[in-house]
């Protein structure tokens, strides 16, 4: 074979993926190396909540849905209490409610912001209605100050779900919220490989929190050990010409590589949900966060940031970028909506770009109980769209100008 043949091959072989882990190889090799050491659970939890540039409580969990699971025991509603739920959400903190006997009750988003509709919001309060739960989702936030303003109004619980928005010392939480997820899960921004922080504004509540955590088993730290193994692993098949080279393997085994991918990055296993994460962080995991957190440097949220508004600007102007008007955009992913993501998703893969749909985890509610208890029924249509036609992108903090000009050529050709 030729330099110029091999050359070509290579270049065939490589595929940016779907989605960088924010994990350095030498934040995952030290970690591993600390095992030969033992860690302070106390003094490790207390570093992560100095982290916080909050008055309230920082509680640290195994992951956002251990911990709206302990909130939801510590509240203890009535069963057929009402939660509004941002309608594009998570499977599974959808599926925690219904656990608890609760009912989510969805409101739409904008595409453009991809806030809640505060009106729509103010029309489906009812006297059942308990909490509402806001999603700051791909990386955007917005201002929750109507929202507060209309809760407090009502005498409902604001929660605050940041799972997607992490940004480093730009956002420690709303303030006003009640209290504020964070997810440092292996996807996540700043990821620890797992990892939850829960700022919770009433003393009392919080307290009950931690009194129901306490009763949990620990994850075993050989549990963590194995998944900083397999994390590393899947850092390294992240590197372009080995990611397109497992992505040619799989196809020549003739298996579904989204399937594939996704379960290697699913946060748990298959199972009973409840019983999943009803655990709390090994000491490993508290290490790792909090050197993580430690070592945070907005610079890279800033890179990431600067890619994404060029990315954007390289667009066609009708191609719809979900959240483009948000107030803040971190990107953590570049989602658009095109009329066949499907199609779209193979062509783009062939040229050396993977994307995702995504769907898998994420769904658009859809209100499930009797609809004559609402004072107002609205099917949540442009959360619906997005599912449908939702496309995530690889623009990543590492892409150069040309690598960012290649994949919007390939976009805007598409469209």
């Amino acid at each position: 074979m030729t330099t110029n043949a091999f050359s070509k091959l290579l270049m065939m072989l490589k595929v940016y993926p779907r989605l960088e882990l924010d994990i350095r190889f030498s934040d995952i090799i030290l970690n591993l190396l600390s095992f030969l050491t033992i860690a302070d659970r106390e003094k490790e939890t207390h570093k992560i909540q100095s982290f916080w540039q909050t008055e309230k409580e920082v509680i640290v969990t195994l992951s956002v849905r251990t911990s709206l699971d302990l909130l939801l025991q510590s509240l203890n509603l009535p069963a057929g209490s009402e939660v509004l739920m941002s309608a594009v959400n998570i499977r599974d903190m959808v599926e925690i409610v219904k656990r608890h006997g609760l009912i989510p009750v969805p409101v739409d988003i904008s595409l453009d912001t991809l806030a809640s509709s505060l009106e729509l919001l103010e029309n489906l309060i009812s006297e059942r209605s308990r909490l509402f739960i806001i999603a700051h989702l791909f990386g955007t936030i917005n201002n929750l100050d109507p929202y507060a303003k209309l809760c407090r109004k009502h005498n409902i619980i604001l929660i605050e779900d940041c799972a997607q928005a992490f940004a480093g010392s730009k956002y420690y939480g709303y303030p006003d919220a009640d209290i504020s997820f964070f997810s440092f899960g292996a996807i996540k921004s700043c990821t620890a490989l797992g990892g939850a922080v829960a700022l919770v504004g009433d003393k009392q509540l919080a307290r009950k929190i931690k009194s129901i955590e306490q009763q949990y088993p620990v994850k075993s730290e050989t549990w963590f050990f194995k998944r900083l193994l397999k994390y590393l692993g899947l850092k390294l098949f992240s590197i372009p010409l080995i990611y397109g080279t497992l992505i040619a393997c799989l196809k020549l085994l003739n298996q579904d590589v989204d399937r594939v991918i996704n379960s290697l990055t699913r946060g748990f296993s298959p199972g009973d949900i409840l019983t999943n994460i009803r655990y709390r962080p090994p000491r490993k995991m508290l290490s790792l966060l909090n050197e993580r957190l430690r070592t945070c440097s907005n610079h890279h949220f800033e890179q990431r940031q600067l890619n994404g508004q060029r990315f954007l600007s390289l667009l066609r102007p009708e191609i719809i970028c979900s959240g483009r008007q948000a107030e803040y955009h971190s990107f953590w992913v570049f989602p658009i909506l095109v009329p066949n993501p499907e199609l779209l998703m193979t062509q783009l893969r062939e040229n050396g770009f993977d994307t995702t749909r995504g769907t898998t985890s994420l769904t658009c509610i859809d209100y499930s109980h009797d609809k004559n208890q609402l004072p107002v029924v609205v099917h949540p249509l442009q959360g619906k769209r997005l599912i449908e036609q939702v496309l995530y992108l690889p623009v990543a903090a590492s892409f150069s100008d040309q690598d960012l000009q290649d994949l919007a050529d390939l976009v805007n050709q598409f469209v």
